[in-house]
């Protein structure tokens, strides 16, 4: 397959070629179609090398018009774009929680309250503690655990809290491994977008409190 792949795409590095087969499992499609998009934005290795790694870094979260307009308007420079690219994913996430979390408002407080309490441990753990591995990694039998426990004290459905949860926390920044754990997926962590997400789900806090004493106030003088 290298050689047919270096035969389609002879200005693409057999380096180059070599990484795309072994990060995208040998999918031919997806592997001729990053080349493409390789081929048509760089101009020598070097070239190569940095926009695949872009690619590889964000690519799960931008898409590739995305990447190489911005690799454009850095002039081709990897480190700005590289940061330029975070700052995109970071506002992206934010407006995605924001847009998602609506629906979370038309669930019982019980499971928001789940939700809250969940990621609010999780990401003081990791502002706290940033070079601490094991607070990058959630355990899927123990979150299974603690979830199940959660959700049978409280009452609420198992199954809604337990996919909701996966969703926030891929906003959080986690992916799931092949072994089914989570982990954290970025080698350096973005401390504004997991700060942001913290202030979002405290602030979430305090105003669900709101609601209540203003709700409980509003029964009284009824």
């Amino acid at each position: 397959m290298l050689v047919q792949l270096q035969q389609t795409f002879p200005n693409i590095d057999e380096e180059i070629i070599s990484d795309a087969l072994k990060c995208f499992n040998q999918n031919v499609e997806t592997i001729k179609r990053i080349l493409t998009w390789l081929t048509e934005n760089t101009t020598n290795l070097q070239q190569q090398q940095h926009l695949m790694q872009l690619f590889k870094s964000v690519g799960n979260r931008l898409d590739k018009t995305t990447i190489s307009q911005t690799w454009k308007n850095c002039n081709q420079i990897y480190v700005d774009t590289f940061e330029k690219l975070r700052e995109i994913c970071t506002t992206s996430n934010l407006n995605e929680l924001n847009t998602y979390n609506i629906s979370l408002l038309l669930k019982e407080k019980d499971e928001l309250k789940i939700y809250r309490e969940m990621c609010l441990h999780i990401l003081w753990n990791i502002l706290k503690y940033p070079k601490h591995i094991k607070y990058r990694q959630i355990h899927k039998q123990a979150l299974y655990n603690y979830l199940f426990q959660k959700c049978h004290v409280l009452c609420v459905d198992f199954e809604d809290v337990f996919i909701s949860l996966e969703k926030i926390l891929e906003m959080i920044g986690f992916k799931k491994g092949n072994d089914d754990n989570w982990y954290y997926q970025y080698h350096h962590i973005q401390l504004l977008h997991l700060w942001e997400c913290y202030r979002y789900w405290i602030n979430g806090q305090v105003m669900y409190v709101f609601i209540l004493v203003v709700n409980k106030t509003i029964n009284i003088n009824i």
